[in-house]
């Protein structure tokens, strides 16, 4: 898969959108198409924490399970998240955010993925613009829900 990179500029702050981000276990109450998560190894050391989240996701009706490290800087305010194990191939994916002089904030997303087994490959492929939306749209949505 190509890497995916994408800007936006919403009405929210930096700071709300990165507690939005870097909250993971919160992600199943907006993120439907997640049906459990644990969160494990949290550590802070000042602004930064690090973070295990395990996910089963069900999507078209195939299920899989994933581990994930989430490194999350409250000051530069940037989310990152390295594949643990899954059935990914390669999984990165970076979130950060900046303000945008107006009282919103600049998102800058960034995923570069690709799934070991060549159906699920393919599929991803199929629908990767999709899937890409929804995932944004998800976070956009409950943005919205929880600022305004």
């Amino acid at each position: 898969m190509p890497t995916h990179r994408q800007k936006l500029n919403v009405p929210y702050t930096p700071e709300q959108l990165f507690e939005l981000v870097s909250d993971i276990a919160r992600y199943p109450e907006f993120i439907k198409w997640i049906k459990a998560l644990r969160v494990s190894g949290m550590k802070t050391d000042g602004p930064r924490s690090t973070c295990i989240g395990e996910a089963v996701v069900g999507f078209k009706g195939f299920t899989e399970s994933f581990s994930t490290r989430v490194e999350a800087d409250a000051d530069q305010r940037t989310v990152a998240v390295k594949l643990v194990r899954g059935p990914f191939r390669k999984l990165d994916n970076h979130w950060a955010f900046s303000t945008n002089g107006q009282g919103g904030a600049i998102i800058e997303f960034t995923i570069d993925y690709e799934f070991s087994n060549l159906i699920l490959r393919t599929l991803a492929s199929a629908n990767k613009d999709t899937a890409i939306d929804r995932i944004m749209s998800a976070f956009l949505d409950e943005a919205k829900q929880r600022y305004g």
